[in-house]
């Protein structure tokens, strides 16, 4: 496997053994664009997509994992919830220093417990934040209500930019 393979199955291990439970495609996509805000370079660029920002290459490297069978989807919910099959693959992190799989391991036990949308919410937010001229709090929460509409109140906003100070973020 590639290094951008290899750390893409890395994550998904790392949040399967710190959460106790397997992640779903939306939550991968947003804990990797966590991880490269805490400047750790994947190699994924993100646009924005229904639910947030949204990564392709990270979508087609979990297809691809699958694929080879590094990674089982279970569709049995509404989610497509992924696993390694550690049995036939040894899965380690390719080309991140020990300082790195720290922060990973860090922001993944940070963010434990925190649903999908919760994630979404987040990392919209920070999106809208890099994307903007103004970083007032003001304008993020704008921003925010323009990409998603009404599926989140001001208050659920306003708690999510509480972790903007983890990230670097700073409202002028």
């Amino acid at each position: 496997m590639t290094g951008i393979l290899n750390n893409a199955a890395y994550i998904i291990k790392r949040i399967n053994d710190i959460w106790g439970e397997k992640p779903g495609k939306k939550t991968l996509q947003k804990m990797v664009f966590l991880i490269e805000q805490k400047g750790i370079n994947l190699g994924y660029d993100y646009g924005l997509h229904f639910y947030g920002p949204y990564s392709g290459a990270l979508d087609a490297a979990a297809t691809f994992l699958s694929t080879d069978g590094v990674i089982e989807f279970d569709y049995s919910g509404y989610s497509h919830l992924m696993s390694i099959d550690e049995k036939n693959f040894a899965v380690e992190a390719d080309g991140l220093s020990v300082e790195q799989v720290r922060q990973i391991d860090e922001l993944i036990e940070r963010f434990k417990g925190q649903s999908p949308s919760e994630l979404e919410l987040l990392t919209t937010a920070i999106y809208a934040y890099d994307h903007l001229e103004n970083k007032s709090k003001e304008s993020v929460i704008s921003g925010v209500q323009k990409i998603k509409g009404q599926k989140y109140s001001i208050d659920q906003i306003q708690r999510s930019l509480k972790n903007f100070k983890y990230f670097g973020k700073q409202f002028c």
